[in-house]
């Protein structure tokens, strides 16, 4: 099914990395633009205490743990459901959750705090952005039902293309809940160096691209 379904991945990553770009871009020249996207305790935070934000979650690791799965769920169940309004959330949670990792980028990268932000990314961001994307995906599909039937009648359409989304979402549940824990645990660590955050999330998305490629 992943492999069916690649091209719908592909412009959920689209929609997600160009709203990434333009905010990255309109960031760094302006201030204003900034303020519009990202919470103002955030930007004071980095900008003010030259400081990142993510060591509160060492203090309540299982709650924050269970919090981040909770949240990184309902924001891909969201992704999917967008479907049945014509893919119109699902667009705009792509484009809008692509406008704050740029803006973010763009504040860290402004205040010399890049590496080590991305270093707390990469680990499980590695594995929840393409679940992410996969959800995405899966409204689409969901959207084209609706949009083009094609030959079928729009109800069969509909739920073909919706068994075709359920099928995605039984792998999107495993790794944003994988996702979760390692945000929660592995991290915010500060005793594990930001190289092997790199090398730990690079290592999980190798492991996902294999994963991936095997399945028909």
């Amino acid at each position: 099914m992943l492999r069916q379904t690649f091209s719908y991945t592909m412009v959920a990553f689209g929609i997600f990395f160009l709203a990434s770009v333009i905010a990255w871009w309109y960031s760094w020249r302006d201030p204003t633009f900034l303020e519009l996207v990202v919470p103002a305790d955030l930007i004071s935070t980095v900008r003010d205490k030259g400081q990142l934000w993510m060591g509160s979650i060492l203090t309540m690791k299982p709650v924050a743990a269970s919090g981040i799965m909770i949240n990184n769920l309902s924001v891909a169940f969201g992704m999917v459901a967008g479907g049945v309004v014509v893919g119109l959330w699902t667009i705009y949670a792509l484009f809008y959750n692509g406008l704050l990792l740029g803006a973010v980028g763009a504040l860290v990268a402004q205040h010399n705090l890049a590496i080590p932000f991305w270093g707390f990314v990469f680990p499980h961001g590695s594995l929840e952005l393409p679940a992410i994307f996969l959800a995405g995906a899966a409204g689409l599909l969901i959207a084209k039902g609706l949009l083009w039937p094609g030959p079928h009648r729009r109800g069969y359409a509909l739920k073909q293309q919706a068994i075709a989304a359920a099928q995605l979402v039984f792998g999107i549940v495993p790794l944003l809940i994988i996702a979760g824990i390692i945000e929660g645990f592995i991290s915010p660590a500060p005793w594990i160096p930001d190289g092997l955050k790199y090398l730990l999330g690079t290592a999980f998305f190798l492991l996902l691209l294999s994963y991936g490629s095997r399945q028909k």
